[in-house]
């Protein structure tokens, strides 16, 4: 087997549990939080906007850091520091601690180390299989959703702060084996990206079709780049925002949090099948295209949100939001065709500043927008413009991905 699929399975076990037990289980929070601080749903949403904000000023910097250590490395020091935030979490006693732990060990350093190290080391190692290997590490992440009933249940049964507490120990023993064998390119153990022989010589650390790249500078100075960031940013405005509220959406209508965990559960598992297909599609017709597709999906799901009013209409709801978990893997494939690897990582990690500003406030202002209004009616309502205004610039986007792409050929 070729060490890089190895790698894909390495970097997806941690994947799994870290979906399950962190940033995935922060919904879980957002009730006891309320109860136990005694504070409001606009001021906990704080901590996912303060996050936000946190990543974006920090992604150009940490994609530098990874285009010159090495992504490994990188991952490695955020997997630790994210350890000690799960711990730090379950002793927090105020707001403003729980923001502090959110934005820095449980934001920052687990974003890096998790949502932004494996998509740079797995396109090192995949040009034709790009969309594929990066697609089955969501699959993983999305299947970690699986845990989240465990964690409802953790929470319920022995409080928010012993359950944080334990996810911990869980993170930390599944990211070991990725700390220990997982490599940032083929070079480094001798071998060549798909494990194809190329025909023309490289330099170390780079080989294969698209290994120069494009530099950020450049990408910048092209419609492509903006408009991409500009219509994803508008995608995970919407898809963050209701994920964040989701279980206190459903109880606002009348549902039990039980329900709301189930189907939290359920969104992000049905996200497999969509990340399958979109990493598919990827690979054949580029990522902006794709992301159309995606793009719409969501859309669907936030209108049926809003007017649902029973079990059947939530999963439906449910299912549709589930397409919003393609996004990342159809992205991040797509820019690696496009900009190839020479400086992929500060070129994603600066559009990644526009998505995060883009999706910034999203859960704060619906969580302002229900304490104003005692339901989530009128945000979701906003949602809907927002989906498509995120429709038409990814349809200029895709127009403009064809003659920006550096996709090699198959031989």
């Amino acid at each position: 087997m070729f060490y890089g699929w190895r790698i894909v399975l390495l970097l997806s076990l941690t994947r799994f549990v870290a979906s399950g037990v962190g940033m995935n289980a922060r919904s879980l929070l957002v009730l006891p939080l309320e109860k136990d601080l005694g504070v409001t749903r606009a001021e906990i949403s704080l901590m996912f906007t303060v996050e936000a904000l946190v990543i974006a000023a920090t992604a150009p910097l940490g994609g530098w850091l990874m285009d010159r250590y090495g992504a490994r490395r990188i991952m490695v020091v955020g997997l630790l520091i994210s350890t000690g935030g799960f711990f730090l979490l379950s002793i927090a006693q105020s707001l403003w601690q729980v923001i502090v732990i959110i934005a820095l060990p449980l934001g920052l350093a687990y974003n890096w180390s998790i949502l932004n190290a494996g998509a740079p080391i797995l396109n090192n190692w995949f040009n034709l299989k790009k969309a594929k290997a990066i697609a089955l590490l969501s699959v993983f992440h999305g299947a970690g959703a699986a845990l989240l009933p465990l964690m409802a249940l953790g929470i319920s049964t022995f409080g928010w702060r012993w359950a944080t507490a334990i996810g911990g120990i869980a993170f930390i023993t599944a990211a070991l084996p990725s700390m220990i064998f997982t490599r940032s390119t083929p070079e480094e153990m001798g071998l060549t990206p798909d494990g194809i022989e190329q025909a023309t010589p490289h330099s170390p650390g780079q080989s294969g079709a698209g290994a120069e790249g494009t530099d950020l500078r450049e990408a910048m100075g092209k419609p492509f780049f903006w408009v991409l960031g500009i219509g994803t940013a508008c995608m995970l405005f919407a898809n963050l925002s209701v994920i964040a509220h989701f279980v206190a959406i459903l109880v606002s209508k009348g549902s039990t949090e039980s329900t709301g965990a189930a189907l939290l559960s359920v969104q992000f598992v049905m996200a497999v099948p969509f990340v399958i297909i979109g990493g598919w599609a990827t690979d054949r017709f580029g990522g902006a295209k794709v992301l159309v597709g995606v793009m719409v999906g969501v859309t669907a799901g936030v209108a049926v949100l809003l007017w649902a009013t029973d079990i059947w209409s939530y999963v439906i709801a449910t299912v549709l939001l589930a397409s919003g978990g393609a996004v990342w893997p159809v992205l991040w494939a797509g820019l690696g065709y496009v900009y190839g690897r020479a400086h992929y990582n500060v070129i994603r990690l600066s559009i990644y500043s526009i998505l995060i500003l883009g999706m910034s406030t999203g859960p704060f202002f619906a969580g302002l927008s229900f304490d104003r209004t005692g339901d989530y009616s009128a945000w979701l309502t906003t949602l809907l413009f927002v989906c498509a205004a995120g429709i038409l610039t990814l349809i200029v986007a895709a127009w403009a991905e064809g003659s920006a792409s550096k996709k090699p050929q198959r031989a």
